[in-house]
């Protein structure tokens, strides 16, 4: 079995177990119930049974009354010797302690004791025996307990206190596992790993029994917390019900105000293990916890224990601002008019903090009272909750919700917001792929608002239809619409509409004039930081590196990622930031990245919330990620990234998908279906006029054999390779930052040219082509240099040798057109090089540059032969 984020422990015991092989120690194992500490200590047991260590285990019992020495009755069975005959017999305590002693002394033994928070008080005596005799031994002595069950007065504490003054005692904690390890128990499983975490605060036992029964509270988790709660008594337990009811959060003096002079009998809660201090509150170990206790209360008394917590909370200075509490209380006193007070207001309140998904909770909350609301106070808080929805995923609940709120202006014949909510709609739909309802919803749209006097939301229905054109890559037809609502919106000044009209407008200008259209999507980004509007920003960015690395321009692309993954994070915005994080995959993987590039791409696929686009540039990272490294689960990737490529009508993921299947066939020297592959999307990437997917598919095509001619506007590196041009293409493709694509150019070349090519594909990790490459360069009595080149032996970070140029002169204090000068070549190139050195040492600025440079003394210029 594998134990998550537990060889820091494992190590520890190893280390007491190499010292007591000379001088006997004790290990403590401590932490609260649940959180692995048998797993623990029987994993480690079970690793040093082939290691001539004898193990001898022993547990104590939670009995009403528990039997004497106990767990030496378990030991004394597995030994069977004298120290069972002395128990047997009933000896003196004094022979049984010194046999048990002697049986660690003669032979190198772990000592395996669980549980001694419920020791009896004999086997507290035998452990303070051995404890101070324990150096005497070459034997290691393991002692588990539970942290969370020994108060200040506890008999354990005596023992604990005693082994504490001693150079033989290893403590070691055991602690909850992290967010990391919980996304990890719960990957392929339909649950908020995150959410997951704080409802079990990561205790490994209640994430695992969550996870077995997918959602509720778990029987065994409920039997687990109801038997310890049952050891309260009545005056404490009637405090931890009003725990429960008060919530997460227990300040002692609403406690107080609720259960009165009881409150002093939250020491004995604390003691059994089920409250904590945090600061000057209280708070459950655990919300399962807390759940638990909330359901066993009786309806009648939860009722009359939210009543007086709300009216606490309403009357006190300090939490009567506190809205989301009170709305929280309100619907546990069914009282709907205090409910529709408290949770809109809480919910803009959280709205306001980036506090996104509590939000839309409390709308949800808000919205199951709402009929009883005017339609028209209905129809504005459901535009609340669908402009919170916006940040997540929450497909489904987005689309209900708009037409919910649709149908509720339609009813009062508000055709105004009735079209503004239907583009809104369309674009929702166009985002899951729903293409032929969302073009008709869109047209309505259009329909009913130019029906009425120009408006900002016609801008909006304007816009809706750019997008739609732009996700399907009619970019002349979508900047026709864009810029119809980039006006209508600028009349209007609808800071809102106009940085999303500039944002598609730009994405589909991008296509057929990169400069012109990242000018656009900077005026979007420049436009929604000057409104503070982040998740404008947030969008803006994202495309910006989207459609950069759909035409492979990667100049700024990683400045892009950044500030738009940072402004997703900070502002709680999951729709913004899988979408981002999708491109950053991709990304990677065309600059060399690999290992980035597979766990970017993992982290999208296992969200729960990735949506279609994010899902579809992900699963193509990976798929063709694997292809290139010769992994074996590439196919399912290809075909899930295909599906989901022509479900949403997308020419770039659709012709991405068919070119990385494309290179799969051809690497596995499949060159019929290479070709069946790369045809089968080319014509409609012609129609489209895109350069860069038509450019891919017929470079597959050709290296399938065909003799192609491509389309005059075709992407220079593969209209270069096509036409013959390998160093052409090499050289493209080694300004653009893109090393696997110029090994592919090199490998077309003379002897030099693919020895380059064999060096770039070692450094990756490239498999497959290394292979074909090698068999090629054999064909061709091409003698294969064994290992790395000299030059790559001298420089580990992967820095061509005009790479290492340009950070040897930007150490010289030179800018880059002063670089250019020097090395005779563009500024823009000189541009690319210092992107690519960038990303290649994991940097953000020139000074990081010129500080590693120093650093290793490069001050010697060189030049490419």
């Amino acid at each position: 079995m594998v134990l998550l984020e537990r060889d820091l422990h494992l190590k520890a015991l190893g280390s007491a177990l190499g010292e007591a092989a000379i001088e006997g120690r004790v290990a403590l194992v401590y932490g609260e119930a649940g959180i692995g500490k048998t797993s623990l200590v029987e994993h480690f047991v079970e690793e040093q049974k082939n290691n001539s260590w004898r193990v001898l285990q022993g547990a104590c019992d939670s009995l009403f009354t528990p039997r004497p020495l106990g767990p030496l009755h378990d030991i004394a069975s597995q030994t069977q010797g004298n120290l069972l005959n002395l128990l047997d017999s009933e000896s003196n305590r004094a022979a049984v302690f010194s046999a048990c002693l002697n049986e660690l002394t003669t032979r190198k033994t772990i000592l395996l004791i669980e549980d001694i928070h419920w020791a009896d008080e004999a086997t507290l005596d035998l452990l303070k025996y051995l404890g101070r005799r324990i150096r005497q031994t070459t034997s290691l002595m393991i002692l588990t307990y539970r942290d969370d069950e020994i108060g200040i007065d506890h008999p354990l504490r005596i023992l604990l206190g005693d082994l504490a003054s001693s150079q033989a005692f290893h403590r070691i904690p055991v602690s909850a596992l992290t967010n990391e390890a919980v996304r990890e128990l719960a990957i392929n499983k339909n649950i908020d790993p995150i959410a997951l975490h704080d409802m079990t605060n990561g205790n490994p036992f209640f994430v695992t029994e969550v996870l077995t029964v997918g959602s509720g509270i778990p029987e065994t988790v409920r039997d687990a917390v109801l038997a310890r709660a049952a050891r309260l008594s009545l005056s404490a337990r009637a405090v931890l019900e009003a725990a429960a009811v008060i919530g997460s959060r227990i300040e002692p003096w609403l406690l107080s105000n609720i259960v009165g002079a009881e409150s002093e009998n939250v020491e004995e809660c604390i003691a059994a293990g089920m409250l904590q201090s945090q600061s000057d509150d209280y708070a459950f170990r655990h919300e399962l916890a807390r759940q638990t206790i909330l359901e066993s209360i009786s309806p009648q008394k939860k009722l009359a224990l939210h009543r007086m917590t709300l009216t606490a909370l309403k009357e006190s200075p300090e939490t009567h601002n506190d809205l989301a509490r009170l709305a929280n209380h309100a619907e546990g006193t069914k009282d709907v008019t205090a409910v529709l007070e408290y949770a809109p207001a809480a919910a803009q309140q959280a709205s306001a903090a980036s506090s996104h998904r509590e939000a839309i909770a409390l709308y949800q909350l808000a919205l199951r009272f709402a009929d009883s609301l005017p339609p028209a106070e209905h129809a504005q808080m459901l535009e609340a909750y669908v402009s919170e929805l916006q940040f997540t995923n929450r497909y489904t609940d987005l689309i209900t919700a708009l037409q919910k709120v649709i149908v509720l202006w339609g009813s009062m014949g508000n055709r105004l917001r009735e079209g503004m909510n239907l583009a809104d709609l369309s674009t929702v739909l166009a985002d899951g792929g729903r293409n032929t309802e969302s073009e008709v919803i869109s047209q309505s749209a259009v329909a009913m608002l130019e029906a009425l006097p120009p408006s900002a939301e016609l801008a909006w229905a304007y816009t809706s239809q750019c997008f739609l054109r732009m996700m399907i890559r009619d970019c002349a037809d979508a900047v026709m619409w864009g810029e119809k609502a980039i006006a209508l919106a600028e009349y209007f000044e609808d800071a809102e509409k106009l940085a999303r009209a500039y944002n598609y407008t730009g994405c589909a200008m991008m296509i057929m004039d990169y400069e012109r259209g990242r000018s656009f999507l900077e005026q979007s980004v420049s436009i929604a930081r000057e409104e503070n509007l982040p998740r404008r920003i947030a969008s803006a960015l994202g495309n910006l590196a989207g459609m950069s690395v759909e035409v492979y321009e990667f100049t700024n692309v990683n400045l892009y990622l950044k500030e738009g993954i940072d402004c997703a994070i900070e502002h709680d915005d999951d729709y913004n930031l899988v979408q981002t994080l999708s491109f950053q995959a991709l990304i990677y993987l065309y600059q060399g990245r690999w290992a980035e590039s597979a766990e970017t791409a993992m982290k999208v696929l296992q969200r729960l919330d990735s949506d279609l686009v994010a899902r579809t540039y992900a699963a193509n990272a990976l798929g063709r990620l694997s292809v290139r490294r010769g992994d074996t689960d590439a196919l399912a990737l290809f075909d899930e990234a295909l599906a989901l490529s022509i479900q949403a009508d997308a020419i770039p993921r659709i012709g991405t998908a068919r070119a990385a299947r494309a290179e799969a066939c051809w690497l596995a020297s499949d060159h019929n279906r290479a070709l069946a592959e790369a045809c089968a999307a080319y014509d409609i990437a012609v129609s489209k006029k895109h350069p860069w997917v038509t450019g891919e598919l017929a470079f597959w095509r050709w290296r399938a054999g065909e003799k192609i001619t491509p389309p005059s506007w075709t992407a220079k590196p593969f209209a270069l390779q096509i036409a013959g041009n390998w160093q052409g293409a090499a050289k493209e493709w080694e300004e653009r930052g893109c090393p696997y694509e110029q090994g592919m150019a090199l490998m077309d070349g003379n002897e030099a040219a693919q020895i380059a090519a064999l060096e770039i594909f070692e450094r990756l990790g490239a498999r497959p082509i290394i292979e074909k490459l090698k068999r090629q360069m054999r064909a061709q009595g091409i003698r294969i240099p064994r290992g790395p080149r000299p030059a790559t032996r001298e420089n580990p970070f992967g820095l061509t040798a005009r790479e290492m140029e340009v950070a040897t002169l930007i150490t010289q204090g030179k800018s880059n057109r002063e670089i250019a000068k020097v090395m005779t070549v563009g500024e823009k190139t000189i541009e690319t090089y210092v992107t690519r050195i960038l990303n290649k040492l994991n940097f953000e600025s020139r000074v990081q540059i010129a500080t590693w440079a120093i650093e290793r003394g490069l001050f010697s210029s060189t030049r490419d032969s």
